[in-house]
């Protein structure tokens, strides 16, 4: 009895060791996140405008530039015969600059109406299927071509309202040149896709074929 009495004395003396939580919700010291690592595994996306990224920086700024100086000489001269005369000059440098050098490089296409001899046009069309076309070089030939035409639509069917004779021609030659080029690359575009979906076609029905042959072979 004596010794059961002393036990419990005992066992009431031993100090009681601290409860432990089960979830430690804080910590001395808050969690480093590290974001060099972060940003440097993520790509950062680059702009389509970006000449730094294009193939062919000159072409893309080739591509604008006679078009531009084009609007913008007419811009200040207005119905003037300067106007006239500059807007001609730098349409027809446009013209031939994106026709034979500029829409070559920046996406692999030409375009060639042809006159024959009995007096009608054969539109033929050149691709390089073999070609990466740059996504920047892309993006600056076919804003090019679409934004100064509708520039030039814009101004025409205005003076056309407005009956401003000198203003309604200058805006028809500006209009014609910049269609003429859009109308033949847009032709020359769905052609090389066409082109391109057969040959994938054509490969595809090829190795279908050797395959079939080479199983019944077996």
């Amino acid at each position: 009895m004596e010794d059961d009495l002393h036990f419990k004395i005992q066992m009431q003396e031993m100090p009681s060791a601290p409860s432990k939580p089960l979830i430690q919700t804080s910590t001395d010291e808050p969690t480093k996140l590290s974001v060099a690592s972060t940003s440097e595994s993520i790509p950062l996306q680059t702009s389509n405008y970006d000449l730094n990224h294009a193939s062919h920086p000159k072409a893309c700024i080739f591509t604008f530039l006679f078009k531009a100086l084009a609007l913008i000489f007419y811009l200040i001269f207005g119905d003037s015969i300067w106007s006239f005369i500059l807007v001609i000059v730098f349409s027809a440098f446009d013209f031939w600059t994106v026709k034979n050098i500029t829409g070559r490089l920046l996406v692999g296409l030409k375009w060639e109406n042809i006159i024959l001899e009995d007096g009608s046009s054969k539109w033929e069309f050149y691709s390089m299927p073999n070609k990466q076309v740059n996504a920047v070089d892309k993006t600056f030939f076919w804003t090019a071509q679409l934004g100064f035409t509708l520039a030039w639509a814009i101004f025409t069917f205005s003076n056309m309202i407005s009956f401003t004779l000198m203003k309604f021609v200058i805006d028809v030659i500006g209009l014609s040149l910049c269609w003429t080029n859009l109308f033949g690359y847009y032709k020359c575009n769905g052609d090389h896709k066409k082109k391109m979906k057969d040959l994938q076609g054509d490969i595809t029905s090829k190795v279908v074929t050797q395959f079939v042959g080479q199983m019944m072979s077996k």
